[in-house]
């Protein structure tokens, strides 16, 4: 198989990640609070070695980093945390269902003031942008993907950050797309990120790390706390968790994270933008085809487009006969296709991992022309 959905979740997952969840499973088996035993005592080094290892990522302590079943959840709790009735919120026409979704609750819930800045011209998103909005709006909360899901489109998270920093504006960072291939030591207050995209480790987890803050807890449970209290512990990062844990999962992320170091995440994002690139040089060849994407800017590895003559869906069944795998509709982004024109039937988006061949890339173009 042709595997063309890095986007999504990466495919296939490193030997040590598979034998990381796999010991949990044949000789930890336990969580890591919940007992004293050697195996809870394994279980403990993993996963604060895990925190540290997303601190290291994201520039924070780690008793600042919370685990949870993915991204969604971590976006739910953040935002929900954050906003107090009436506030005002920004956010960008780019952004998941993860955010979009919890910010059209919360705006009816409670009587949000929120703002989405529309793409720039060129389908990307300017500093310019950010300014007008923010003193316009006068937000709480400003809260952007660092890439597109879609265009893959990149944004300039840093100068971001400092322009809601200096307007007093408290910044939630949706890195799902970034995490493992891009720096996130950008100045967010809030980085979110799933561990199954390019971080490469197992689905069901996802974080929140937090550059200084501890938000109260949003959700109560069991947290293996040693004491004996009705109430939610509020200290961090125990106050961001609540149930049993996916420690599996968690102890995928830990070996996930050692195996992309810096110096692998900076090659994978340079081969993986080349196949892009490549990608796009091969499509934009064929009849019909017209590319989705940002023009002269910095990109993420993901590419969408549209054909003349077929449906998204109908490419994606032409591809799956050639046995190559890629995602069509609208990707969770319901704002951005009112935007590209293309909210009846969405698009076709390829996302290519770092070892796409050229004879790859010509199987694709050659699948669809």
């Amino acid at each position: 198989m042709i595997y063309l959905d890095h986007a999504a979740t990466s495919f296939p997952k490193p030997p040590e990640v598979l034998d990381a969840v796999r010991r949990w499973f044949s000789e930890v088996g336990v969580s890591a609070d919940r007992g004293d035993g050697p195996h809870c005592q394994d279980a403990r080094v993993e996963v604060a070695a895990a925190r540290s290892l997303v601190a290291d990522l994201v520039g924070t302590r780690s008793g600042l980093v919370a685990f949870h079943s993915g991204a969604t959840e971590s976006l739910n709790l953040v935002l929900r945390a954050l906003l107090r009735p009436g506030d005002g919120v920004v956010a960008t026409a780019f952004e998941h269902s993860s955010v979009a979704r919890p910010l059209v609750t919360l705006q009816k819930e409670r009587d949000l003031r929120l703002h989405v800045i529309p793409p720039d011209a060129d389908g990307a998103l300017s500093v310019d942008a950010v300014v007008t909005a923010l003193a316009m709006h006068r937000p709480a909360v400003f809260v952007f993907p660092h890439a597109s899901n879609v265009t893959g489109a990149c944004f300039d998270a840093a100068a971001f950050c400092d322009v809601a920093r200096r307007a007093g504006v408290v910044t939630v960072l949706d890195a799902c797309q970034t995490a493992g291939l891009f720096d996130l030591r950008v100045g967010a207050d809030f980085v979110v990120a799933s561990g199954h995209k390019a971080l490469l480790g197992p689905p069901g987890i996802g974080f929140v790390a937090s550059r200084e803050r501890e938000l109260s807890p949003q959700k109560q449970g069991g947290t293996g706390s040693s004491a004996a209290l009705a109430e939610h512990p509020t200290r961090w990062p125990y106050a961001f968790e609540a149930g049993t844990p996916n420690t599996p999962a968690i102890f995928g992320l830990a070996a996930a994270l050692r195996y992309r170091d810096a110096v692998a995440r900076s090659a994978a994002l340079a081969a993986s933008v080349a196949n892009t690139v490549a990608l796009a040089e091969a499509l934009v060849r064929l009849p019909g085809v017209s590319l989705v994407a940002p023009t002269g800017h910095a990109r993420a590895p993901v590419l969408s487009f549209v054909h003349a003559d077929f449906d998204p869906a109908e490419i994606g069944a032409m591809l799956a006969a050639a046995d190559i795998h890629v995602r069509t509709g609208f990707h969770c982004a319901p704002w951005l296709h009112r935007h590209l024109g293309t909210e009846l039937a969405g698009t076709v988006r390829v996302s290519p991992g770092p070892d796409l061949s050229p004879a790859e890339i010509a199987a694709v173009a050659a699948a669809i022309g």
